[in-house]
C-alpha cells in the first residue's frame, strides 16, 4: 500500500489512486489510534493555484525572477512544483540578498540582469561551487519553445547534481 507522501505526490500529478473498500477498512482497523495527519492531499484544483515560496535559509535552490505577469508566475510555479516533486527545497529570493545567495546550493535566474547582480555579490570561489541555471527573461521565455526546452534540460541536470550531492549512493 502507498504511504501518505506517495499518495500526495500522485495527487500532484493528477493521478487518483483507487483504494478498494476492503483494504481501506483493514487500514482503518489496523491503525485506529493513529492521529490524523495535518497534511491535506493536494487536489488538482489547488495544483494550478500560484505557489507562494517563502525565503528560507535551508533552501537548496534560490529562484531569482521578476514575476509581474500571470504567465511569468505560472512558469515560476511550475519550476517550484518540479523542485518540490524532486524533494529539493527552493525559495524565491532577491538578487541583492547576499545571505540567501551564499547559503544556496544552486541558483535559477530568469534574465541576464538577475545573473549579473547575483554574480557581482558572490566570490569567484563561491560561483564555482554552486550550480547556475540562467534563462531568458520570463516574458520572452513564455513564447519560446526551444528556450523552455533548454531551461527544463538544465533544471534536470541541476536536480541530478543536487541529488548526487545529498545521496552518496547516486554518485
Amino acid at each position: 500500500m502507498l504511504d501518505e507522501a506517495n499518495l500526495r505526490r500522485l495527487a500532484e500529478m493528477g493521478i487518483d489512486v483507487y483504494v478498494p473498500r476492503v483494504a481501506a477498512a483493514r487500514a482503518a482497523q489496523a491503525a485506529p489510534a493513529a492521529a490524523p495527519s495535518s497534511a491535506q492531499p493536494i487536489s488538482r484544483a489547488h495544483a494550478d493555484a500560484p505557489v507562494a515560496v517563502a525565503p528560507t535559509e535551508q533552501a537548496a535552490v534560490v529562484l531569482l525572477a521578476d514575476t509581474a505577469s500571470a504567465s511569468a508566475n505560472a512558469l515560476v510555479t511550475d519550476v517550484v512544483q518540479t523542485l518540490k516533486f524532486a524533494r529539493i527545497a527552493c525559495a524565491q529570493g532577491a538578487a541583492h540578498d547576499e545571505a540567501a545567495l551564499a547559503a544556496a546550493s544552486a541558483l535559477v535566474m530568469f534574465g541576464g540582469r538577475q545573473a549579473r547582480t547575483a554574480g557581482a555579490l558572490l566570490s569567484a570561489q563561491r560561483q564555482r561551487e554552486i550550480g547556475w541555471v540562467v534563462s531568458a527573461e520570463l516574458p520572452a521565455l513564455a513564447g519560446d519553445v526551444p528556450a523552455k526546452r533548454a531551461l527544463w534540460s538544465e533544471l534536470k541536470r541541476m536536480m541530478r547534481e543536487l541529488a548526487a550531492h545529498t545521496d552518496p549512493a547516486r554518485r
